[in-house]
């Protein structure tokens, strides 16, 4: 089983997964946010012994997110029927942004976050399960990697050898005007590919800089934002970037490159 996993309105995540299907991955099930956080029957286990190899052999081992990824199992049925077992998971694509909590009801605003915490922490254990066979693996601070602010992102793209803008942080809440801003370019990169390019550019340049970018990140798939600058190196500079691109940016190369990125992918271990 192949899984794309996306929030509802994830346009880009339902293309992919049709043309997936079209690559003759077998089957390929795409699950969005809601339909995950409405199971009929969960079952989630990690294997005791090997945890407890774990801590004797390492005492200071907090646990959590790493203990899931190496020794956890889940079973969950979807308000539809079907079923996901990780053991039956081959790859993932992962866009998942939050565990949407809205058919819940709750006492106060309080109540409500405190659940989506929970929930959040519960997908994230299911993820991390299936982490070695992923494409954008969970994190801490995202169901799928890691969230960043502008400022984050900026000084990571500047270490990877990107052009940056001069960034002025200030406590001034206020969105700044974007009238007048040049129109930005979007490459897409997937492992050591980028994505939406034409040959013989100016951009071309930029690809080891946007695939350093991606893995200093720790991202398998990153969009990576840029704006048009005569000055700069290769005629453009940083201008954000996203675990979540438009897939469609690319096309078809951009299906093929993911059919052979999750085909690539090695086993889970079991």
């Amino acid at each position: 089983m192949w899984l794309v996993l996306c929030d509802a309105r994830d346009e880009a995540a339902h293309w992919a997964a049709a043309g997936l299907r079209e690559r003759e991955l077998d089957p390929v099930e795409l699950v969005d946010a809601g339909t995950l956080a409405r199971t009929e029957r969960s079952t989630h286990r990690i294997e005791e012994e090997r945890v407890r190899r774990q801590d004797r052999a390492d005492p200071d081992r907090t646990g959590g997110v790493d203990a899931a990824g190496d020794g956890a199992r889940f079973e969950l049925t979807l308000p539809d029927g079907r079923i996901l077992e990780s053991d039956a998971v081959r790859g993932v694509v992962n866009r998942l942004t939050f565990a949407p909590v809205h058919h819940l009801h709750f006492a106060s605003l309080a109540d409500t976050a405190y659940a989506m915490a929970e929930r959040d922490a519960l997908v994230l254990s299911w993820l991390q399960c299936l982490a070695p066979v992923m494409v954008n693996r969970p994190s801490p601070l995202g169901l799928s990697g890691t969230l960043r602010s502008g400022a984050e992102w900026t000084v990571l793209a500047a270490a990877a050898g990107l052009a940056v803008s001069p960034m002025r942080l200030t406590d001034n809440t206020r969105d700044e005007p974007a009238m007048g801003r040049p129109p930005t370019r979007t490459l897409v990169v997937l492992g050591d590919d980028v994505y939406g390019l034409h040959g013989g550019e100016a951009l071309d340049g930029l690809s080891p800089a946007c695939v350093s970018l991606a893995r200093s990140a720790g991202a398998d798939l990153l969009g990576v934002h840029l704006e048009p600058d005569e000055h700069a190196r290769h005629g453009a500079r940083f201008a954000g970037a996203t675990l979540l691109p438009d897939l469609r940016i690319a096309g078809a190369s951009m299906l093929d490159g993911l059919h052979a990125y999750l085909t690539r992918l090695p086993a889970r271990p079991r």
